[in-house]
């Protein structure tokens, strides 16, 4: 099962007060060396690309440190995002195309709990599927609220689920799927809805509550 993986981190990091969250230190480590470190540890992963903001490839490069960089040679790659989250990604699918791996998993860097376990599980249902994300039971009361303020509708939660990431693909249909929408990619919130763009369906497993994403400075610790 012969995979890639896409890691984002090209973001500006606004919510965070606009320190790059993913270089931030979660125990010895900077938040976005612990995903990277994942899928480069996974026998069956063909490349690691990194989505850095432009001109931060070196920046980058630091913070996963020299050793990590030796280790994985070539299958560290290093790509420039774009404006949108889908911008970035579609770049990161394109400096793939000399990889050409089989799937691909695609993986928020401030989500560094991700565990091994989780990502063959995504793995798995991809290979069978063609796409997969993982989900969680949302617990909380969902309500659709209008323009005014005022709730319109209480959803029913046993329907629902928190996506998370890594979300995993065919390749090849991913980078279809990107470049068949085009600008229209930008208006969605994950790979899956542009997937989903293209008519394709996806699979949902279970993910795990631990794989939280840093968004705002009081989730780092």
């Amino acid at each position: 099962m012969r995979f890639a993986a896409v890691v984002a981190a090209a973001g500006r990091s606004v919510r965070f007060g606009g320190v790059k969250k993913e270089y931030r230190l979660l125990g010895e480590l900077p938040v976005i060396s612990h995903s990277v470190r994942l899928f480069l540890g996974m026998q069956e992963c063909a490349a690691v690309v990194v989505l850095v903001p432009p001109d931060g490839e070196a920046e980058a490069r630091a913070a996963l440190g020299d050793e990590l960089a030796s280790r994985a040679g070539p299958r560290l790659i290093f790509a420039e995002g774009g404006a949108e989250r889908a911008d970035s990604v579609k770049a990161g699918l394109l400096a793939l195309r000399s990889v050409d791996p089989e799937y691909v998993l695609v993986h928020d860097a401030a989500r560094p709990r991700v565990g091994l376990e989780l990502a063959r599980r995504v793995l798995a249902e991809t290979a069978r599927s063609g796409a997969c994300v993982p989900g969680v039971p949302v617990t909380d009361t969902i309500k659709r609220v209008r323009a005014d303020g005022s709730v319109a509708e209480s959803l029913e939660r046993s329907s629902l689920r928190a996506v998370q990431t890594p979300q995993g693909f065919q390749y090849r249909g991913l980078l279809a799927a990107y470049l068949w929408a085009g600008s229209s990619a930008s208006k969605a919130t994950d790979d899956a809805e542009i997937w989903s763009m293209a008519g394709g369906s996806v699979a949902v497993v279970d993910g795990e509550r631990d794989n939280v994403k840093i968004t705002f400075p009081e989730d780092l610790p």
